[in-house]
């Protein structure tokens, strides 16, 4: 048997041989793709400190959390700030005329100043040769106080000229506005 174990002892030491290069050839390729790895993890993570993928991956999706609070809290405000301009006097127009027949040069004129709900303010200049008047109207919704000129509602359309878009609170609004300048007037 010791014969026997003489005879095998060249081979087996030749496959233990053939068995070591196999195991370094891939401890080899195991090495380098290890070191790929850490490459590509150097591209994500950076070369800040030491922390494994889950924390940076946990660390990204905290800040996408807050970026998307953040958005939130800025579409409510710009929505906010949007509400706050339609009631700016954001939109104006002057109508210039002769509101007498021997005045010339149409030293008259109608502004109009409203917001995006024709609600604010028509000034109206009347000119002559010897004498000026102003006249100061206010409007809520496209109800005048008092009743407008021609030129008077001619600025007010355009400095408007889109028609309103009402909710049903604005109908509501300018329905008891007509009643109430109509109460007025009688």
């Amino acid at each position: 048997m010791t014969e026997t174990l003489r005879d095998i002892a060249p081979y087996l030491a030749a496959a233990a041989l053939l068995a070591a290069v196999v195991l370094a050839v891939l401890l080899v390729l195991q090495w380098r793709a290890l070191r790929a790895l850490r490459r590509a993890q150097l591209v994500i993570l950076g070369s800040h400190d030491e922390r494994d993928i889950i924390d940076h991956v946990q660390t990204l999706d905290s800040g996408v959390r807050n970026l998307r609070e953040a958005v939130e809290i800025l579409t409510g405000e710009v929505a906010e700030q949007g509400r706050r301009l339609d009631e700016a006097l954001t939109n104006r127009a002057v109508v210039r005329y002769d509101a007498f027949r021997d005045a010339g040069g149409e030293q008259s004129a109608s502004l109009a100043l409203l917001d995006n709900h024709r609600s604010g303010i028509v000034v109206s200049t009347i000119a002559a040769r010897d004498f000026a008047r102003l006249y100061v109207k206010h409007l809520d919704h496209g109800v005048p106080d008092r009743e407008l000129s021609p030129e008077e509602r001619r600025a007010v359309e355009q400095a408007v000229p889109r028609p309103l878009s009402m909710t049903e609170d604005d109908t509501r609004v300018v329905e008891d506005r007509r009643e109430e300048a109509a109460r007025d007037r009688e």
